[in-house]
């Protein structure tokens, strides 16, 4: 039975807190979490519950149904974002399963990775691959294990609108937006991988 479903959007971005502000304007509840690969998206799924016998419970849910929320839509989000930048978006999509029958626990399920550029889904990445070049902390998240809670990652549902135009104003004067001393909200602190105002590199689309 798979248990845990998670999808992360990385992205060619230095400041996790730009990010995080850019993703709050767009509506997006999200945790944000600055890796040395690129500004991290990052959301926990909730895992639906079906009656006993439903075959749901087997084949997971149906692919036309319709997610609780624009945050749960992971090519959404990752098509979204991929907008923003030329370099696009790597959309990292997991299933966990935790059960231990005949699997150590946690390590089973299905890893999958695919670009995104201009808002459109683009070719898949070998997950392995891709998990192994980036920054460790990506790899521990994504397969359980390394908490969100433990990354300083910003939870963009809580920037209130003063945290918001406080991160884009340093943004526009080429500031480190990683200063969030001050914030209105309860978003918490991301430590940036740069400063906001550098050129995109290509840290997440390696």
């Amino acid at each position: 039975m798979t248990d845990v479903r998670t999808y992360a959007v990385l992205t060619p971005f230095d400041s996790a807190d730009a990010l995080a502000a850019l993703c709050a304007l767009h509506g997006l509840d999200v945790q944000v979490v600055a890796t040395d690969s690129g500004a991290l998206v990052y959301r926990q799924l909730a895992t639906p519950v079906y009656d006993e016998w439903d075959i749901r419970n087997i084949t997971g849910p149906d692919p036309d149904e319709e997610p609780a929320s624009l945050s749960d839509d992971a090519p959404a989000v990752a098509g979204m974002l991929s907008r923003l930048s030329p370099y696009g978006s790597i959309l990292i999509d997991v299933n966990l399963d935790k059960e231990s029958t005949g699997f150590e626990p946690g390590v089973s399920g299905m890893v999958r990775a695919r670009r995104f550029f201009a808002g459109k889904a683009d070719e898949e990445i070998a997950s392995g691959l891709l998990l192994n070049s980036l920054d460790p902390i990506v790899e521990e998240l994504m397969l359980g294990e390394r908490s969100i809670t433990d990354c300083a990652a910003l939870d963009s549902g809580k920037l209130t609108q003063q945290d918001i135009e406080k991160i884009l104003r340093k943004v526009a004067r080429g500031e480190d937006a990683e200063d969030t001393d001050g914030m209105e909200g309860e978003a918490g602190a991301a430590d940036a991988a740069g400063e906001a105002g550098e050129e995109p590199s290509r840290g997440g689309s390696r």
